[in-house]
């Protein structure tokens, strides 16, 4: 089944801005029951933190409510999630408690207390190479992993926001774009093979096509575990199903692969062994006692490892097809295109494929069947575009359609487009090409109830429900225009935060707290990434753009400029729209001249920026 567009469903809320003083009164609460409604729906980003190179990589751990960013710089930064509405909220219900006088000086004084969304925690200096990716284990985040371009895999703990070990692979087994912690207890890691940059032997980069390797997490060894051949192109995606312990991989021929992730010898996905002891122990050496292991446990671990990489079955990974001649597993194959991103849901039941054809096919994971598939090429949003030109011209044209776009701002959509379509997101680069991008990736993802696909599009990011093949909503597409969004993590519920500290730091008391207990905001988050851009953009239930608009153009442009936190030394983008050196207003100044110099001679252009 292939859609060209979504219809937009009319229970999504859609009254206009609200006021100032009931911002938060057609909002969804913390606890509502409905998933989609905690799915964040602004048309604009709440906030954005900057990296100093560009953001390639972003993870959340559901455990610890934190959040993971890494750029190619090789810099991985820590970050604890906060109240995205908590915080300004306190700070109005703190101020309704005072007389009129002293909120008249309390407005005098200052704005309310920005709100962060995020606190940075820690960086790290963790690659001397751009990082190839970033992952946490599942199911819940616990623990973390980056791979690097410099042969090098680290280890986080995610609670302690602290590196936990270092793995300096042999040079021999080059580690490419592609890993996923496997096994029941997490604690291995599968990383993908890529060709040696600095190798000159093609019959060494052959040996190396398409296999993958398993690196453990408790030795630590630069030898992998084991090697698994099953591909015989590079490896372009692998993602873990935890709920039945299997992995599925894809490679740049359009080949999608079940193997078994699981390390227990038994037939059943329960956790339960009959043998006592699995590779994990194995592999932990006893300095006390002895450095051998007897007989008995080197067959039990020998049998574990044998299982890793074997075929999938019925018993052990829930599978019901008995050849993949009876699957649609060989589409991408057929189709001559290949996988750029694979999302399983969190039930296990099903999974969705994003194509280097721009469509996402939605399959069940048991029957390896494809349900439906939703076509995102450009010549689908240019028949949209004229379509809208047609309604346009004959004065029947809608102003609430969520896919209008006008000729010029398509235009510079689409030319963004081709720009991204070169790149190593969409295409077979060349591993030795330089890229602005660097190593971003287009992600999708199921939300945590698995009925909706956030999908990133030319329009902003897109939340599917497969079920209905509806488009619920679209976020962030007043900013999307301006920014090509790549996708990135969500973070739904309340985030775990310390209200005695969240008192201190606002200065609110516990009658304030009291009051805003009933009108509290969700504090869902919506992170993503943007193509080439050393951002990552924060998505919450609050838009600060719509809030704005009965605001004068001044102070418009300062709560728009405000969004981007300068958290990092300025580049010459945040220069241009935010002057650095200006007046305690931090007004945006213009020239009165400007000088083109050409080998012609200069040519003096004068400005009227008052006008």
């Amino acid at each position: 089944m292939t859609m060209a567009s979504f219809t937009t469903s009319t229970d999504d809320p859609s009254t206009g801005p609200p006021s100032k003083r009931t911002r938060f009164s057609n909002l969804p609460s913390s606890s509502s029951s409905a998933p989609e409604n905690d799915i964040p729906s602004s048309s604009h980003y709440q906030l954005s933190y900057a990296h100093r190179a560009v953001v390639t990589c972003t993870c959340y751990s559901t455990k610890h409510d934190m959040v993971l960013t890494a750029s190619q710089d090789g810099i991985v930064k820590f970050w604890k999630r906060t109240s995205s509405t908590a915080s300004s909220a306190l700070t109005t219900a703190s101020k309704s408690m005072l007389t009129p006088e002293q909120q008249l000086q309390s407005s005098s004084k200052g704005s309310t207390e920005p709100v962060h969304c995020l606190e940075f925690i820690k960086s790290y200096v963790a690659h001397t190479a751009p990082p190839t990716t970033m992952i946490t284990s599942l199911p819940d985040g616990d623990a973390a992993a980056s791979v690097g371009e410099d042969n090098i895999i680290k280890f986080y703990d995610v609670g302690g926001f602290d590196v936990t070990g270092m793995i300096q692979v042999n040079e021999k087994y080059p580690c490419g774009k592609a890993a996923a912690f496997i096994g029941e207890d997490q604690s291995l890691l599968a990383v993908s093979s890529m060709y040696p940059k600095s190798s000159n032997s093609e019959v060494n980069n052959k040996l190396n096509d398409g296999k993958i390797f398993i690196f453990s997490s408790l030795t630590l060894s630069p030898i992998p575990t084991k090697e698994i051949k099953i591909h015989a192109a590079p490896i372009t995606v692998m993602a873990y199903n935890y709920k039945y312990h299997c992995m599925i991989s894809a490679d740049e021929k359009g080949v999608l692969e079940y193997w078994n992730g699981s390390i227990l010898n038994n037939s059943g996905i329960s956790g339960e062994s009959s043998y006592s002891t699995t590779i994990n122990e194995y592999d932990e050496i006893e300095n006390e006692s002895s450095t051998f292991l007897d007989d008995e446990q080197e067959r039990v671990n020998e049998a574990a490892i044998s299982i890793l990489g074997a075929a999938p079955t019925t018993s052990r990974n829930s599978i019901t097809f008995q050849s993949k001649m009876n699957t649609d597993l060989y589409t991408l194959l057929r189709k001559k295109t290949f996988a750029v991103s694979i999302a399983i849901s969190p039930t296990g039941s099903h999974f969705a494929v994003y194509g280097s054809d721009r469509k996402v096919r939605l399959f069940n994971y048991k029957s390896g069947k494809s349900i439906v598939q939703y076509d995102e090429r450009m010549k689908v949003y240019d028949a949209l575009v004229k379509k809208q030109a047609e309604k346009v011209a004959s004065g029947s044209s809608t102003t609430n359609n969520n896919n209008a776009m006008d000729d010029i701002d398509y235009g510079k959509r689409a030319a963004r487009e081709r720009e991204m379509g070169d790149t190593s997101i969409l295409s077979k680069a060349d591993v030795n090409s330089y890229q602005e991008c660097g190593n971003q990736s287009l992600t999708i993802q199921f939300d945590p109830t698995g009925r909706y696909i956030l999908l990133p599009t030319i329009i902003g990011v897109k939340v599917i429900e497969w079920s209905t093949n509806k488009c619920k909503k679209v976020i962030g597409k007043g900013d999307a225009s301006g920014v090509r969004f790549l996708g990135g993590c969500i973070c739904l519920g309340d985030a775990k935060i310390d209200r005695q500290m969240l008192l201190a730091r606002t200065g609110g008391t516990s009658t304030a707290m009291n009051a805003i207990n009933n009108q509290k905001v969700s504090d869902a988050l919506f992170l993503t990434l943007a193509f080439n851009k050393r951002r990552f953009y924060i998505f919450s239930h609050l838009d600060p753009v719509k809030d704005g608009e009965n605001d004068d153009g001044k102070e418009q442009q300062e709560v728009i400029l405000a969004r981007d936190i300068l958290n990092e030394p300025p580049d010459a983008d945040d220069l241009l729209l935010n002057n650095m050196e200006g007046n305690a207003e931090n007004e945006l100044k213009m020239g009165k001249e400007a000088i083109l110099r050409t080998t012609m001679g200069d040519i003096r252009i004068q400005l009227f920026p008052e006008d």
